[in-house]
């Protein structure tokens, strides 16, 4: 039977309504590249392209339907691909970093602490309870950990920077050391990953400092909405502890 050439014409027409009215659902999600600074395990791993900030961020964004890229570069660089619009996001910055983006909730928190041998007997309650003691802590620490730690490590018998933080675990499990100040998750993750010294001995974890809050900055306002939305189901769903127990636990 001849179809009328009018009702050809009809069907060509919903047709082509459909495909706008109903998008296909398989369609590519929209891709966007992240300025990355901070590259310190266990947060970023640039040679893996994971970590627990990359990993959350990756996540919480592909749960809106984004695919990211990332850009290593230097910490400061950071600064001009968000600003020249080079980028769509940049990673790690706080209220502090003076950017013209859009900030989103907290992804993560860093906390730097003192540890120390349980076998020791230490009590280290405040920060000025460091000055009596050796104490080896991360490249730039007294840059970072205010005028008490300055005060602390001034009075120190024996105080040392290091940029390999890895060897912090080795110097204190070898009883080199009294004390070894790092980010807590650092910490754990270079604790896991070591083989070189028994680090089952039991420690002391001091909580003395001030927990650091991060967030990701947005050019654009939705995207940093949806980021915030893929955020608030990651931490519901546990998969965002899953995420850090990941990188620093055995």
């Amino acid at each position: 039977m001849k179809i009328p050439e009018w009702a050809f014409s009809v069907f060509l027409l919903a047709m082509m309504m459909g495909a706008l009215l109903c998008p296909n659902s398989h369609a590519e999600p929209k891709e966007l590249t992240f300025a990355v600074g901070l590259a310190l395990a266990p947060y970023n791993i640039p040679e893996k392209n994971c970590g627990i900030e990359m990993d959350i961020v990756r996540e919480a964004l592909e749960m809106k339907g984004y695919r990211i890229k990332t850009k290593y570069v230097p910490f400061a660089r950071r600064i001009r691909e968000i600003a020249e619009r080079e980028v769509d996001g940049v990673l790690t910055v706080n209220e502090n970093s003076e950017l013209d983006v859009f900030l989103s909730d907290q992804h993560i928190a860093c906390e730097n602490v003192a540890v120390s041998l349980k076998k020791n007997n230490f009590k280290i309650d405040q920060i000025g309870d460091l000055k009596d003691k050796s104490i080896l802590t991360f490249q730039n620490a007294r840059k970072y950990l205010g005028k008490e730690f300055v005060a602390a490590a001034d009075a120190s018998p024996d105080y040392r920077e290091i940029s390999k933080q890895e060897l912090q675990i080795n110097l204190l499990y070898g009883d080199r050391v009294d004390v070894i100040v790092l980010d807590k998750n650092i910490f754990y993750h270079h604790r896991k990953e070591n083989e070189m010294v028994d680090t089952t001995q039991p420690i002391d974890m001091w909580h003395i400092f001030s927990k650091l809050p991060f967030r990701v900055g947005f050019v654009d306002k939705k995207v940093r909405d949806d980021f915030n939305d893929g955020l608030k189901l990651l931490r519901d769903s546990g998969r965002y502890d899953e995420i850090i127990n990941k990188y620093i636990l055995k």
